[in-house]
């Protein structure tokens, strides 16, 4: 299961499993369901980005000491996108990455799909597949599970006429679960500056891929349990990077940004803004205070999918907490298009098409001419 380095041979995938504060409970889980998987001649890495100094590094020493897995360390602390794009920089000569979250434990078959992908002939940038929440503690993670049952991505998998795999889907990317093209990643940058810091640094990756000619798919049985343990400090302050992360997609991609995600960071900004109004003409209109429920009343109507078979406790966090989960995203979208960060963006992360076909471009074309999709990729 060790990463090699002999930097004249290329090899076909490097599993790495991303962890910043070792989770012991969800990082064995994973690295259990790899070793189960039969991972050979596969390649997995423990790509560790906290603090060297940290205590969870010397808690991954004596998680893996009985296992043979090799771990990569970021030379400082970094976000998980900043830590991917090292990885990709610092790694062997592989031809695609498979990146999982440490609490992101595949089901039986994932490997299988992530070879099968591999196998694709089209020139894609990027694949990725559903996540299944488990119950896990904490109030954030119960939103969260809720949420995930209006998913667009589980629509994709659990109609009757579910397809395999789907190419350039209309959902966005979860990187905990991804396989990356090293030759793409290479051309575009895996996770571009504006986005190295904060969320969103995959949709950024997925979106400008296929602006610039390479192709996204999503595959069914790329499947994941995800043991999202969060309680509500940690949920609020996840959804206000998301809104920061959804404000910059939607000054770079616009439209087609938008066909991608479901949120509408405005319709919480509107029920709190009238909530807000209406206790305020409380002061002189008393009943006028009953509009203060607008955003539970609007989250009972707008989420009775996520609601429906859910015990009553359960009913009564995601009403009270989603809406300020909402509010938070909404919050951290208004202020970052407001600041006016997109005036000067870096030149790595231009989104126009170049004037010539890009390598993907060019790739797609001559398998088009052809007619020959069992062609291995040149990439």
């Amino acid at each position: 299961m060790s990463a090699r380095t002999d930097p004249d041979t290329e090899y076909e995938l490097l599993v790495a499993v991303v962890t910043n504060t070792v989770p012991e409970s969800t990082l064995s889980l994973v690295l259990d369901a790899l070793r189960r998987e039969g991972t050979e001649p596969v390649d997995v890495v423990v790509l560790y980005t906290g603090s060297p100094q940290a205590a969870a590094g010397r808690t991954l020493d004596a998680l893996l000491r009985d296992r043979n897995v090799d771990v990569m360390r970021t030379p400082h602390a970094m976000r998980a996108g900043e830590a991917r794009q090292f990885l990709i920089e610092h790694t062997a000569r592989y031809r695609f990455v498979a990146f999982l979250d440490d609490d992101c434990v595949p089901l039986p078959g994932w490997l299988p799909a992530v070879r099968a992908a591999c196998a694709d002939p089209l020139p894609t940038a990027l694949f990725f597949g559903p996540r299944y929440p488990v119950a896990a503690a904490g109030a954030g993670s119960l939103v969260r599970a809720l949420e995930t049952r209006s998913s667009r991505k589980l629509a994709l998998v659990t109609g009757p006429d579910a397809p395999e795999a789907v190419v350039d889907p209309k959902v966005l990317s979860a990187a905990g679960n991804i396989i990356v093209s090293v030759a793409a990643a290479g051309e575009l940058g895996l996770t571009g500056p504006l986005f190295s810091r904060t969320a969103f640094e995959d949709v950024d990756f997925q979106l400008r891929a296929a602006r610039h000619g390479w192709i996204v798919q999503f595959h069914s049985r790329l499947e994941v349990e995800h043991h999202d343990e969060l309680d509500v400090s940690a949920l609020l302050r996840k959804s206000w990077h998301s809104g920061k992360g959804m404000a910059r997609c939607s000054a770079l991609y616009a439209a087609d940004f938008w066909q991608r995600c479901r949120w509408r960071p405005w319709r919480a900004l509107v029920s709190w803004a009238v909530a807000l109004a209406c206790l305020g003409a409380a002061l002189l209109q008393p009943w006028a205070a009953a509009g203060a429920l607008l955003p539970v009343v609007a989250n009972t109507c707008l989420h009775l999918r996520e609601l429906r078979g859910a015990p009553l406790l359960h009913r009564a966090t995601y009403l009270l907490v989603k809406p300020v989960r909402d509010l938070a995203i909404g919050l951290g979208f208004v202020t970052h298009r407001i600041a006016g960060r997109f005036a000067s963006r870096p030149n790595g992360n231009r989104v126009a098409l170049p004037a010539g076909a890009t390598t993907a471009a060019a790739q797609r074309g001559a398998l088009n001419e052809r007619g020959d999709m069992g062609t291995s990729r040149t990439h």
